[in-house]
């Protein structure tokens, strides 16, 4: 009987002995893992929705620059540099007018700097066009005045009224022809709310008085202040730039 006790217990242990060849199996098989098409968060779980909105953002494309304001109308005004006999006031037409703007010309023949700021055109104007930018080339007929500082109160005035209101402004000063005798720094240092450009004794072709531009010559003048245009975004206060010789 001992005998058969003892038999009994080693046949129930041996059928308690893991299988070896389902073990071999298990050993075999790797844990699964996800396929090339399972999509997974930024985290290495499962998507949620500001992982999504994170790489939505970065895979956006940078916003593109933004750039100085084009105006919508531009009033070019002043004495007969303007237009008169040459083109400068063409030739800037020419510039603004692709990029949209209404371009409005307006010159007096013999007009000086107090007596624009004086007369009621230029206020007449301002009030007919509503210019957002407003290009004065003004002062050539007081390139030889004795006591040009006698004209700083006319030049912040005509600069005031031209910048009311936060409005663009440039101020073109005088193409001379010979050395003034002041008005131009007059003009720089005074034109409160303006941005100056100085032409003084700017190369340019001149028509047969030696003075008014011809329309080669508004053209060359024009192309050089539209390169400081360009170069210089509206500010409060006034800047100087040189045209170059």
């Amino acid at each position: 009987m001992r005998s058969f006790g003892l038999l009994l217990l080693v046949a129930y242990a041996c059928s308690k002995q893991p299988d070896a060849s389902a073990a071999s199996r298990n050993a075999a098989s790797p844990t699964p893992q996800p396929s090339a098409s399972t999509t997974v968060g930024l985290d290495g779980g499962a998507p949620n929705a500001s992982d999504a909105a994170v790489a939505e953002l970065a895979d956006a494309a940078p916003p593109a620059p933004i750039g100085p304001a084009v105006p919508k109308v531009v009033l070019h005004t002043g004495d007969s540099m303007v237009g008169g006999y040459g083109g400068l006031t063409k030739a800037l037409e020419a510039k603004f007018k692709p990029l949209g703007a209404k371009f409005v010309p307006d010159w007096m023949t013999a007009i000086s700097i107090v007596s624009f700021d004086h007369d009621k055109h230029f206020a007449e104007l301002l009030a007919k066009h509503s210019p957002d930018l407003v290009i004065l080339t003004l002062g050539a007929n007081d390139v030889f005045v004795p006591f040009p500082s006698s004209l700083v109160g006319s030049v912040k005035s005509v600069a005031a009224k031209a910048s009311k209101g936060g409005r663009e402004c440039w101020w073109i000063t005088p193409a001379t022809w010979k050395p003034d005798t002041g008005i131009t720094e007059v003009i720089k240092k005074n034109a409160i709310g303006c941005k100056v450009f100085d032409s003084a004794m700017l190369k340019i072709a001149r028509g047969g008085d030696g003075i008014h531009p011809t329309n080669q010559g508004g053209i060359e003048w024009a192309d050089k202040f539209w390169v400081q245009y360009q170069a210089n975004p509206p500010a409060v206060t006034p800047i100087a730039v040189d045209a170059g010789q």
